[in-house]
């Protein structure tokens, strides 16, 4: 049978000079560090939904849902990022597709931007209710009430106040208390019982006269708990309103004590993948050749998080999981030449280090191209063709492609010189 044989990509053996570029190399590299950590610094990242927070609300379709549809309304809220996410259907016989996880984060949770969600929920469900609901007025009074006047034509429904909190247990947390006063108690408790409907956390009901009844909702001592409960029932009304035609199966919110959690478990995983690196590229070759990894690792990783500063694409699990793709990546490149290395310091010992080490990385140079350029028709597919969800995670991808090739010739092997691998050599083989 014949052979056949790999094309090579280099048709000539490379010799190309790398490490007498390596002092140009590390200036570049330093700058480009100090200048991701003062990006980081002053810009900050733009954090997704899963490092904010926000309301979460999954929902069943009943058929292939029109995501754009769903997104259009929500993005009209401008409550803020809104992401939305098919699962898996939970029961036999579910076509797939059909449930949605509707993501919605919150940018403002300050108590202005309560009230001005109490209204916009009234209204709302005003909308939703009957064209001739509507809010006719709104006061503020001085001791921090906010009033709405609710009409229905030419005839008063209810006034719904709403006081600032007041001190009084409730189980968790304080207590706000919203008044309605209405002549006519049939419309009051369809008002009720609508308010109720779309989980505003009401704890107690009681008629205080007459006409008169008092709606009680429990919330956390943070103005933020309330806001992102009333972004809770927007969404809702916002999807009756525009969308219809779905059942919720559960809905929640995304509050910033879990997201910080999450936020703390990104970084930890980030630190403990770049440790884990080190202690096994410590036992494989020699601390020297750990240090050099790791150093090229954070390289990567702030140069990563650098440009997501710069460019403010949003930073969310996803590209946590991209950060962590990009070390795997990295490292694989950079145990490729060290592996070389250690096998021309056995092989020429009398070379000196700068001409084996830039022999060493010319001898993977073509392994080292092939990789990178498979990989990056892969990454730009799924950039181009994705859709949002995937194109955060494939630029970041498509990035630490780059920068992880670049950090193994320039930054992980030059370092060696600084350890005078060949006089260390030499003595242990002298012992």
């Amino acid at each position: 049978m014949r052979d056949i044989s790999l094309v090579k990509i280099l048709p000539i053996e490379p010799r190309v000079p790398f490490i007498s570029g390596r002092k140009i190399a590390a200036i570049l590299s330093f700058l480009a560090v100090i200048a991701s950590i003062f990006l980081f610094s002053t810009k900050n990242l733009n954090y997704g939904i899963d490092f904010t927070g926000g309301t979460v609300i999954e929902v069943d379709t009943g058929s292939k849902p029109d995501l754009e549809q769903i997104r259009t309304p929500l993005n009209d809220l401008g409550l803020g990022e809104v992401a939305l996410q098919t699962i898996d259907p939970p029961r036999d016989g579910a076509a797939k597709n059909e449930f949605v996880r509707v993501t919605v984060g919150i940018q403002d949770e300050t108590p202005e931007k309560e009230v001005d969600l109490e209204k916009k929920v009234i209204q709302a469900i005003a909308n939703l209710e009957g064209d001739n609901f509507i809010i006719a007025s709104e006061q503020t009074s001085e001791n921090g009430f906010t009033s709405f006047r609710i009409t229905h034509g030419d005839e008063p429904i209810a006034d719904i106040i709403r006081s600032e909190v007041e001190e009084e247990d409730a189980g968790e947390g304080t207590t706000n208390a919203l008044t309605n006063s209405t002549s006519n108690d049939a419309k009051l408790d369809e008002i009720e019982n609508v308010i109720r409907s779309y989980g505003l956390n009401t704890a107690t009901v009681s008629r205080r006269g007459p006409n008169d009844v008092e709606i009680r909702f429990a919330i956390k001592e943070e103005a933020s708990a309330n806001v992102q409960q009333l972004a809770l029932a927007y969404t809702k009304l916002a999807l009756a309103n525009e969308v219809g035609g779905y059942t919720i199966r559960s809905q929640g919110v995304l509050g910033s004590k879990v997201s910080g959690e999450l936020r703390q478990k990104g970084i930890m995983a980030i630190v403990l993948a770049l440790s884990m690196v080190l202690l096994y590229i410590w036992f494989r070759f020699e601390w020297q050749f750990a240090v050099g990894a790791v150093v090229a690792l954070f390289h990567d990783v702030l140069l990563t998080i650098g440009v997501f500063s710069l460019t403010q694409l949003e930073f969310n699990l996803s590209i946590i999981a991209a950060i962590l793709t990009i070390v795997g990546y990295s490292l694989n490149d950079t145990v490729i030449v060290y592996d070389r290395i250690r096998e021309n310091m056995r092989k020429y010992k009398k070379m000196a280090m700068p001409e084996l080490i830039n022999l060493s990385i010319n001898d993977t140079l073509s392994r080292t191209i092939m990789t990178s350029m498979t990989t990056l028709l892969a990454l730009f597919a799924l950039y181009i063709l994705g859709g949002d969800g995937l194109r955060g995670f494939s630029f970041a991808m498509i990035w630490g492609v780059f920068v992880g090739t670049y950090s193994s010739i320039f930054v992980a092997s030059p370092i060696l010189l600084s350890f005078k691998l060949r006089n260390i050599a030499a003595q242990s083989e002298a012992a």
